[in-house]
């Protein structure tokens, strides 16, 4: 199945062929590594008071290291539609916790079971969010925390359009992005995730986890989140072009934010 095609129809079949694809590498590299720093730390508290958590769309497990190696007792609870990915999470997270394999518009949890869930890069593939969200809130305890990530990869993207100039970045988006492209419609997709965690009766936050990359560290991202989805007939050349960016701003630093969705339900 060509990957485009993966992304423009979000069925739970062709998500899990997209995102298996990535199993071993996704989540990997300084980029990943230094956004999953900043929203540990924004979310610091949470986890420190979490007793039962749930990471939907687990995927490889790169939180649930994070989450079974933080101080205190709780449980640890992943779920991912993508076997493989799961596989992967049991590489590297052991026997430290329950992974589930099972399609997070049905979660086969009982109803408040978690007082901690969080969903990372999720809300963004699925075709009914507002569905979704309110089958996480039924799994959320009274007193619970739900925390879902608000924006697309595409904010870099944004960046690398201005600074490489429009005639240079057609051709960056054709060879390397354009999978992307089609992937949410919508220009706003934060808003909407607010809307759906306020109609399942959460209480809702933003909480802002700034973190820093450089040139070369969006050029090995790149690498490792987009190449294994461009076709083997154009990978010369897309390395070329990668090999450029990485020289493009290599003594350059950016900062970018993850915006951090929470919903609290009430005691």
């Amino acid at each position: 199945m060509d990957p485009s095609e993966t992304s423009r129809s979000r069925t739970p079949s062709n998500i899990a062929a997209y995102f298996g694809r990535l199993a071993g590498t996704y989540g990997d590299g300084a980029y990943y590594g230094n956004r999953r720093a900043a929203v540990l730390d924004a979310l610091a508290g949470e986890i420190a008071s979490a007793r039962d958590m749930l990471d939907v769309g687990c995927g490889n497990g790169a939180y649930l290291t994070k989450f079974v190696a933080a101080a205190g007792n709780r449980t640890v609870t992943g779920v991912d539609l993508t076997f493989d990915m799961l596989l992967s999470a049991r590489e590297r997270v052991g026997p430290k916790c329950r992974l589930v394999n099972a399609d997070v518009s049905r979660l086969p949890f009982k109803a408040a079971s978690f007082d901690f869930i969080f969903a990372s890069h999720v809300l963004q593939f699925v075709a009914d969010v507002e569905s979704v969200v309110a089958e996480f809130a039924r799994c959320l305890q009274r007193g619970g925390v739900m925390i879902a990530t608000g924006q697309r990869d595409d904010s870099v993207r944004q960046m690398l359009s201005v600074i490489v100039g429009p005639e240079r970045w057609r051709e960056y988006r054709e060879v390397i992005f354009r999978r992307a492209e089609r992937r949410e419609t919508d220009a706003r997709p934060k808003d909407r995730f607010q809307q759906a965690f306020a109609r399942a009766g959460l209480r809702v936050e933003e909480r802002a986890a700034p973190f820093t990359v450089t040139w070369p560290e969006i050029a090995e991202w790149i690498n490792i989140r987009w190449r294994p989805l461009i076709p083997a007939d154009e990978r010369e050349r897309a390395d070329a072009m990668i090999g450029e960016l990485a020289k493009m701003g290599a003594s350059q630093s950016l900062t970018q934010h993850e915006p951090l969705i929470i919903g609290r339900r009430d005691g």
